[in-house]
């Protein structure tokens, strides 16, 4: 815009109309109006368009970051319900980065062509969400209250091997001496 007016183009003459023009970039951008001083003037018989950052209203807007306006239809709640209803959006936050952690569920990318294959891997997924869901609350219930991502990574350290005997025709699997942590997840999976 600087350019076209220092150049003198044809449309870019008249001071209102380039404010006005200024103003409609700056709400496409989504800029609040007040962070740029915008100054017009004319030099030697040439408009000169000049603008400066506000700091002082930069840093009011950058002083509302971080902070939330909730909006709500449940007129009958209380202040710290709506904040805590607010403040527990992070379990559907959190289950949406485990369902695109690999090691947790591996949502995607589906590897399934047919529309019922798909689903069916969708729904096996969310039924993992369910049970790590379970875990973690079990896990609290017992006074241990640790994320499903650090019991699925303990639990995959436990390693187990099949064992043949010559005097026996089936083999037996073998599990390694769990550690402490370890025997105490399993110990949660058998207990009701």
């Amino acid at each position: 815009m600087r350019a076209k007016v220092r150049t003198g183009h044809q449309q870019w003459k008249d001071p209102k109309k380039i404010e006005a023009r200024y103003s409609e970039c700056g709400e496409e951008l989504h800029l609040p109006q007040d962070i740029y001083d915008l100054d017009l003037e004319v030099e030697k018989g040439r408009l000169v368009m000049r603008f400066r950052k506000s700091y002082y209203w930069i840093g009011r807007h950058c002083d509302k970051f971080g902070k939330n306006i909730i909006i709500t239809d449940n007129m009958d709640w209380k202040t710290d319900q709506m904040i805590q209803a607010t403040l527990d959006r992070y379990m559907v936050e959190k289950g949406f980065r485990n369902s695109e952690d690999d090691d947790l569920l591996g949502l995607m990318p589906v590897r399934h062509w047919t529309d019922s294959k798909i689903r069916c891997h969708i729904l096996t997924c969310v039924v993992a969400l369910a049970y790590l869901r379970l875990v973690e609350l079990r896990l609290k219930r017992t006074g241990c209250p640790m994320s499903a991502a650090t019991v699925m990574e303990n639990m995959r350290r436990l390693h187990s091997c099949l064992l043949w005997s010559t005097d026996k025709g089936k083999p037996v699997r073998m599990i390694e001496a769990p550690t402490q942590i370890q025997a105490k997840f399993s110990r949660l999976s058998v207990t009701p």
